[in-house]
């Protein structure tokens, strides 16, 4: 795979997804790979930044606790590539607002003994369910499935609240049975919980700095602050990428950057679906890739979640609790609302007494990428807020506004998981493979990510043979 200047493999991308596709490269491939990203940091979508807003704080780009913790393909990642990771407790229970207040999960559905029971039987189904028995599913709904096998309405309900935890979707009719039931069965199988969640010991960056550090040690290179203007493809195959030079005399939107070469005998775009257009010429009349992938990947580069959000640093813990706290519809803002204090997970990331709280709304993508919409919506998180958290304007030290115009990968409906995401490899160009959490692989956001990292490397590996 080498090249003259001696990259093997040149990866687009320093989220989990890229990072992890690099050290598996780098251990077990031997090759020497070169990472680029357009952002300062590392991470992504898993951003993490220390000392921001002030000394004490450890705070993430976004809300992420990682489903299954040790349990989870995060840590398969990692400690595939010969990494560790360190995990705080597990989540205790799953508050949902409802009717003015917090309650636990369980409790928000009056069941029989027997609906107790058919719920036992239900998630015993669940955990026996195989691949083939899940996959059939992938393109119906969840309200479907729960239809033809489940009689009681009671157990209906409450695993259509799980539902809407693990999907962020609100209504069963729009939820992929197929996903649900994968992700049921997974934690099921490995944690014993039908979803169990937990927090890396020193935030995001507890996932991510391991995998850079194989990359560097095994004499690759993470280049930041690097923008990649597209990809070459030369005689039907991937030959490397252009790498924005900068010092352009014209503003942004009316200059047509300079660019440096950089060739490798693999080219792995790490980037959500949604970027790909501005890597990889989409033009119907020139492109070299087929016309039938990127009409699919333009009808359904949209079909993800969005994030409106606070980031929150209180001078004294408003949850006591180890938990996770969502509601399917906010008083205010009408919108899936989802939150959990980092802080007490791990302490550490907050000054001794005080409590950092995660917090957003989850909205369509046009919803969160107009930036008058956005407004709005955090202006109504905000009055959802003060009311679900009385007294929380008191403790309030800062707050970070911030939104994601597209995260947890492709939204999960039916249709758009399982073997209907995009693939791990171009069609009709060698060499040139995709990761990430928009593209084949199974597991809640993080955890996708980096089973899709795994399947990635795998391919190159079986496909591509170091020079």
């Amino acid at each position: 795979m080498g090249e003259k200047n001696g990259f093997d493999a040149i990866v687009v991308g320093a989220g989990i997804a890229g990072l992890g596709v690099g050290a598996i490269l780098t251990r077990e491939g031997g090759c020497r790979v070169l990472v680029v990203d357009r952002y300062p940091e590392i991470g992504g979508r898993l951003m993490c930044l220390a000392g921001r807003p002030g000394e004490g704080w450890r705070v993430d780009v976004g809300l992420h606790m990682i489903e299954m913790g040790p349990k989870g393909s995060c840590t398969l990642l990692n400690e595939r590539v010969g990494q560790k990771v360190e995990w705080g407790p597990y989540s205790q229970t799953v508050q949902i607002y409802k009717d003015g207040k917090f309650q636990n999960i369980a409790d928000l559905v009056p069941m029989t003994a027997e609906d107790r029971k058919a719920f036992g039987s239900l998630l015993k189904t669940i955990s026996d369910l195989t691949d083939a028995q899940i996959e059939a599913w992938d393109d119906r709904s969840l309200e479907e499935w729960l239809r033809e096998k489940v009689q009681s309405a009671p157990v209906r309900e409450l695993f259509t609240d799980f539902g809407m935890i693990m999907t962020t979707i609100p209504e069963s009719r729009d939820m992929a049975a197929g996903e649900v039931l994968y992700i049921a069965r997974d934690n099921l199988r490995k944690v014993r919980q039908a979803l169990s969640s937990s927090y890396p010991i020193g935030g995001m960056s507890a996932l991510t700095a391991p995998l850079a550090q194989v990359i560097r040690d095994g004499g690759g290179e993470i280049r930041l602050g690097s923008k990649v203007d597209r990809v070459i493809i030369e005689d039907g195959r991937a030959a490397g990428v252009a790498v924005e030079t900068g010092g352009h005399p014209y503003p942004t939107e009316y200059a047509i950057p300079d660019c440096q070469e950089v060739r490798a005998g693999v080219v792995v775009l790490a980037l959500p679906i949604y970027q790909l257009p501005a890597v990889l010429d989409f033009c119907s009349s020139d492109s070299v890739l087929p016309e039938w992938w990127r009409k699919r990947i333009l009808d359904i580069q949209h079909e993800v979640t969005g994030l409106v959000g606070y980031l929150l640093g209180l001078s004294r813990p408003v949850v006591d609790k180890l938990c996770f706290l969502s509601a399917l519809k906010t008083p205010h803002a009408g919108l899936p609302f989802q939150a959990f204090p980092a802080s007490n997970f791990d302490p550490a990331v907050a000054p001794p007494g005080k409590q950092l709280l995660h917090t957003d709304c989850v909205a369509e993508y046009a919803q969160v990428a107009d930036k008058f919409s956005r407004r709005r919506i955090l202006d109504l998180l905000w009055l959802d807020i003060t009311e679900m958290f009385p007294g929380i304007e008191e403790a309030v030290e800062w707050k970070i506004p911030y939104y994601v115009a597209g995260c947890d990968g492709l939204a999960r409906k039916p249709g758009l998981v399982g073997r209907f995401k995009p693939g791990l490899k171009a069609p009709g160009v060698d060499r040139l493979y995709f990761a990430g959490d928009t593209y084949q692989g199974r597991g809640l956001a993080t955890n996708g990510a980096a089973l899709s990292a795994m399947h990635c490397a795998d391919l190159i590996l079986a496909e591509e043979k170091p020079s």
